[in-house]
C-alpha cells in the first residue's frame, strides 16, 4: 500500500497490524488502570501516561505521521476517545484545533 497515494485519494489510509498484539493489550491495560481523569468522552492528556509516550514516538508510528506531514512532526497530545456501545455520542462535523506553542 502506498501511505501517501492513499492519503492523496481517500483522506485516509487503514494500515494494518502497525501494532503488535501485545503492545495494543499493554496500552490498553494502562489505560484502563490508569489515574488520568476520565470523563464520558475519554481521556485527555494521556501523553502522561509513559506507554502512550512511547506508543508516540515509536519509529514506526512516527515514521507514517511524517511521511504525510514532514520530516519536523512530533507528537505533542493524545486524547482517547471512549466511542464504543456503552460510551457512545454524537459529534458533528468539525476541525480540531490546538493552541500555538
Amino acid at each position: 500500500m502506498n501511505l501517501n497515494r492513499s492519503i492523496a485519494e481517500q483522506g485516509f489510509a487503514i494500515i494494518p497490524e502497525v501494532l503488535r498484539p501485545d503492545e495494543l493489550t499493554k496500552l490498553f491495560s494502562d489505560l484502563s488502570q490508569s489515574d488520568l481523569p476520565r470523563s464520558k468522552a475519554g481521556i485527555r492528556h494521556a501523553m502522561k501516561l509513559p506507554s502512550v509516550a512511547k506508543t508516540a514516538h515509536d519509529s514506526r508510528v512516527l515514521g507514517m505521521a511524517r511521511a504525510i506531514l514532514g520530516a519536523e512532526a512530533f507528537p505533542f497530545r493524545a486524547t482517547l476517545f471512549d466511542k464504543s456501545p456503552t460510551a457512545n455520542w454524537l459529534v458533528v462535523w468539525h476541525q480540531d484545533t490546538a493552541p500555538p506553542a
